[in-house]
């Protein structure tokens, strides 16, 4: 009961009446809040990013506690800062106004309340109005202050009890989507465009609804001033701000698409078509990593195609009838390519004729690699740990190696005594240690793609395929 009750207190668990018995709870896992637990790290760096290391703190307090009040976070947080200071004392006020900041751009919500029901039961139901979601209460800083200066460890009992605060991980996700689509449009073009790009994300998430497919639009003339009203922008940006917006909308890719050509257009993003766009460049890259260029060519065709039969597939790609038979089928087998039969039939007695024609199920497809992205990232989170084990000990020997000479070399000490005392590791131990810690960087840099890749395809089938 005690786990439970932590993976509850963490927004990992939700719990609610069965539908057969009101006095009977039912639990269920929250898949999606279980794997925001690997994306911490990069919630703290975004949040350090835009904001400052104060709301960085607060961030940090509320991930370990799960759910809290707004009044605890900042103490916790303001004593966490104390200590690192050296007892150097704290306006908590700073860190309130940090508190506000998140609040005010979603990144923390407020849990709903318990409501007091005329019928006892034994499960309790919880509730709140849309307008509460991100409102903060005022809270009275005072006693947070007095404790602080007192060296309390607890706050206790205070006016804000009752209001719980957790993390909105529907918030983190539209951030990091929007770093996806930067990096690609500064990818695309250049890192003018992607600033430029990055202003166009701003605006429109000032008029649509996050989770729309397509956002509202955006004018040539608003666009325009809010360039030139930004602070610390490029000046080529100010200077080809024409051209760059002409070379977004005309891409291939659908980075933003034009509608209507008055007032110098109408602009807007379409979510589902470029997540589309990015998920089949995605896909293409994993099929020609394993299976190579001619198996790239054949899916690649099929998929533009949407159907085709073997022998026309096999010429147009321009590929030996033996190799195509044999990337087809293994496309095919691995699920990248799903066949669907077709019966011609002229009269009851003649035999019926079939026709065997190949496509690419996209969601499908997008849902066979995202299994297969778990899998992998789960496989290189167990090696990392299962490295980092075996050679625990000979991790800790050079780091206290490392440490040592570091304040013997503050000290002063001659370059001959230090390399004296680091050639106690043999240059054996030394080459295994560079090693571990090269496969370390590159299991954590291949973690943080596939991360990337579960994000686009995974907002690839939220816009696209219907609920």
């Amino acid at each position: 009961m005690k786990a439970l009750a932590v993976m509850v207190q963490h927004n990992l668990v939700e719990f609610h009446a069965s539908e057969r018995n009101n006095n009977i709870a039912e639990y269920s896992m929250i898949p999606h809040n279980v794997y925001c637990l690997l994306r911490y790290p990069k919630y703290l760096y975004m949040i350090k990013r835009i904001f400052g290391n104060s709301e960085e703190m607060l961030l940090e307090i509320l991930l370990n506690l799960g759910q809290a009040s707004a009044s605890n976070v900042i103490f916790q947080s303001a004593k966490r800062l104390k200590e690192a200071n050296g007892d150097e004392a704290l306006d908590p006020s700073a860190l309130h106004q940090g508190f506000l900041k998140l609040a005010q751009e979603n990144f923390i919500i407020r849990c709903p309340k318990l409501v007091e029901s005329v019928k006892k039961t034994n499960v309790p139901t919880f509730e709140i109005e849309e307008k509460d979601l991100f409102t903060v209460t005022l809270l009275e800083l005072a006693p947070i202050g007095k404790l602080l200066k007192e060296n309390g460890t607890h706050l206790g009992e205070h006016s804000d009890s009752h209001i719980i605060w957790r993390v909105n991980h529907d918030r983190f996700d539209v951030e990091m989507r929007n770093v996806v689509l930067v990096n690609a449009a500064a990818t695309r073009v250049d890192a003018v465009a992607g600033e430029l790009y990055h202003l166009l994300l701003k605006l429109w998430h000032g008029n649509s609804h996050p989770d729309s497919p397509v956002t509202n639009t955006v004018a040539f003339n608003e666009i325009k001033e809010a360039v030139r009203r930004t602070e610390m922008v490029s000046p080529g940006l100010i200077e080809h701000f024409d051209q760059y917006l002409k070379v977004l909308y005309e891409d291939s890719s659908c980075l933003v698409s034009k509608v209507g050509d008055s007032g110098g257009g109408q602009f807007l993003l379409n979510y589902a078509t470029i997540f589309e766009n990015l998920a089949c460049a995605s896909l293409d890259s994993i099929v020609l990593e394993r299976f190579g260029s001619k198996a790239l060519r054949l899916f690649r065709l099929t998929r533009i195609q949407n159907y085709m039969e073997q022998d026309p597939m096999q010429n147009v790609a321009m590929i030996p009838a033996k190799e195509a038979k044999m990337f087809t089928y293994k496309l095919l087998e691995h699920n990248f390519l799903q066949i669907k039969e077709l019966k011609k039939g002229t009269s009851n007695l003649a035999p019926v004729k079939s026709f065997i024609l190949f496509h690419v199920d996209l969601p499908q497809v997008a849902r066979t690699v995202l299994e297969a992205s778990y899998k992998g990232l789960f496989n290189a989170m167990v090696r990392q740990v299962h490295e980092m084990t075996d050679n625990k000990r000979l991790l800790e020997k050079h780091a206290r190696m490392e440490t040592l000479l570091e304040s013997l070399r503050e000290e002063g000490l001659p370059e001959d005594e230090l390399a004296y005392i680091a050639d106690s590791m043999t240059p054996a131990e030394k080459s295994l240690v560079a090693k571990i810690h090269s496969m370390n960087d590159n299991l954590t840099l291949g973690q943080t793609q596939v991360d990337e890749t579960i994000l686009i395809l995974e907002t690839y089938l939220k816009f696209v395929v219907p609920k």
